[in-house]
């Protein structure tokens, strides 16, 4: 309302200016008994003056220009304070990759360095270094994936292109394992760009199925499978519809499956257990693929004591899903028990390299693999492996006083 009225005000002004100088001020208008408004110079300055005072005005009421500037310099501060922590970040990973490279030199084999190394040169932007560190991985063990990690980075390096290369790559680790999401979600990206964007949405959709709502590619997915819709005419409504029904937040975790798997009340379940295992069991004969129902069964063999059931429950639980550490630890845990002598076999060497290659700093598979080492009279081995592993861990780590410990004394047998 303020604003109408005061666009009325300024349009009888005008008019009355205009008018007036037309006519020489020979009577004012509306009747005004204002001589010093007849001099058209006193009118247009005084009207200027009001034009502005009513512009100032409204820019304040109505636009509401209430700007704190506090704010613009605590925001343009907090900028500089990121952009600070990020040089620093940077800093600090490009000096601990000089130093994994030159650690590098000494152990060629180490794979979990390797790791370590591409890792940190993708932190780096230093895609070249992380490309060449895969590639000599990817000749010591030939993982899916490993082939998946090093097409990821293929692509990069290409701008986003998928090429030549990188397909082979994501083809040989989706034949090894079908469920990489890394594979997939490259699959679906080079179908897409030679245009067959149905079996680039129908890649994605399947990938978005297993998708979990905390994991790192889930926007992007959803972005490109909102695009492939549109290209072949599935519109908004329908495709947030079908989305809706498999949106990772509805499906249950498997860390949380993970989570319950020592959680077992003995003196309450032992009876129901027993009676249902074995159903359990027959029913994922049938079902192999069932994650869940294969973890429900390694707890029920280790609550009716029954190891080498258990093993086997939780073994097939790894196979399924490759990529999950959690499992493969349980696995490696009940392989190499802490009350016994452990036995080394080839299964249990492949489980702990699995594990760094999904995670390089772990510390039980590192734990474990220097101490294959020992038992392979192998006492350089140990050391560089437990000398890296105490490096992560916290200062007043029990366990880490105690391999420091260790590492002391194999020095002095050497």
């Amino acid at each position: 309302m303020l604003f109408f009225i005061i666009i009325l005000i300024s349009f009888f002004l005008i008019f009355y200016i205009f008018r007036n100088l037309e006519l020489n001020i020979d009577k004012p208008f509306l009747n005004f008994n204002m001589p010093y408004l007849r001099n058209p110079k006193n009118f247009i300055v005084i009207s200027f003056l009001f034009i502005i005072l009513i512009s100032f005005f409204i820019y304040f009421q109505i636009g509401s220009p209430n700007i704190k500037i506090n704010k613009i310099y605590s925001s343009k501060e907090e900028i500089i304070k990121n952009n600070i922590l990020k040089n620093d970040i940077l800093n600090k990973n490009k000096k601990e990759l000089k130093k994994l490279v030159l650690q590098f030199e000494k152990t060629p084999k180490d794979t979990g360095l390797l790791l370590e190394i591409a890792s940190t040169a993708s932190r780096t932007d230093n895609i070249e270094l992380e490309i060449s560190s895969l590639e000599k991985l990817i000749l010591i063990t030939d993982t899916p994936k490993i082939k998946s990690l090093l097409a990821q980075a293929i692509v990069r390096r290409a701008n986003g292109q998928v090429t030549s290369k990188a397909i082979q790559l994501i083809n040989s680790a989706l034949d090894e394992n079908p469920a990489d999401p890394g594979a997939n979600f490259l699959s679906g990206l080079a179908a897409s760009q030679i245009g067959n964007e149905k079996k680039a949405y129908e890649i994605w959709v399947n990938l978005y199925k297993n998708t979990k709502i905390n994991d790192p590619w889930k926007k992007d997915l959803e972005i490109n499978i909102k695009t492939a819709a549109r290209n072949i005419g599935i519109n908004d409504d329908i495709l947030k519809n079908e989305l809706s029904n498999i949106t990772p937040s509805s499906r249950k975790n498997d860390n949380t499956v993970i989570s319950e798997i020592t959680n077992l009340n003995k003196k309450d379940q032992d009876i129901r257990i027993y009676e249902m295992v074995e159903q359990l069991a027959n029913r994922l004969t049938k079902v192999k693929s069932d994650l869940s129902g294969w973890i429900k069964l390694y707890r029920s063999y280790k609550v009716l004591n029954n190891q080498e059931k258990a093993i086997n429950a939780i073994r097939t639980a790894t196979e399924i899903s490759p990529d999950k550490i959690d499992l493969k630890i349980i696995l490696l845990k009940e392989l190499m028990p802490s009350d016994a002598k452990p036995k080394i076999t080839n299964e249990i060497e492949t489980l702990i390299q699995d594990i760094l290659t999904l995670e390089s700093k772990n510390i039980e598979a590192l734990f474990f693999k220097g101490l294959i080492f020992l038992k392979k009279g192998n006492n350089k081995g140990a050391i560089n492996t437990w000398e890296f592993l105490i490096k992560n861990l916290p200062k007043d780590s029990i366990i880490k006083k105690e391999i420091i410990k260790k590492i002391i004394d194999l020095k002095k047998e050497n």
